[in-house]
């Protein structure tokens, strides 16, 4: 699987989350840019990608965020942060279930941030292992920018 297959794979999964309503790509400070920000958000960030000459995988490394605002008072701040650990344990584990294995072994760190907004979150440090040199199964539907409807962004 490449490594476009593996983001395009996480986003659609990512997508079909209930909590979230646009897609960061690759540098989650583009929030700071993104003046009608539809949140939850999540982001994603590439670390760095590693393969042998002795083995059959890749393992790519990601690190995952979910963003959300908080309201004036900040009272919101564990919910969103609630929702983020569930939002993210989801994807995670929806990605192990399509053969994207995810190492055993992921931990959640939580967050307050101002980008525009005021926010709070969670992100997330994942290693994803896929077969090198396989195929993109049939269960993962190709989605281009263009695919999602008004209701969507990414970003």
């Amino acid at each position: 699987m490449t490594l476009f297959q593996v983001i395009k794979a996480f986003e659609a999964i990512a997508s079909n989350q209930p909590s979230v309503n646009m897609i960061v790509q690759n540098d989650i400070f583009r929030l700071n840019a993104c003046p009608n920000a539809r949140y939850g958000v999540f982001g994603w960030t590439q670390g760095i990608h590693s393969m042998g000459v002795d083995t059959n995988t890749i393992s790519y490394q990601f690190t995952f965020f979910y963003v959300d605002r908080l309201t004036e008072d900040r009272s919101n701040q564990i919910e969103v942060q609630s929702v983020g650990i569930e939002t993210l344990d989801n994807i995670i584990r929806e990605m192990d279930s399509r053969g994207l294995f995810v190492d055993s072994n992921y931990t959640m760190q939580t967050f307050n941030q101002r980008f525009l907004d005021e926010c709070a979150g969670v992100f997330c440090n994942v290693s994803i292992s896929v077969p090198a040199a396989s195929l993109c199964s049939e269960s993962f539907a190709d989605f281009a920018r263009n695919d999602y409807n008004d209701d969507f962004m990414n970003y």
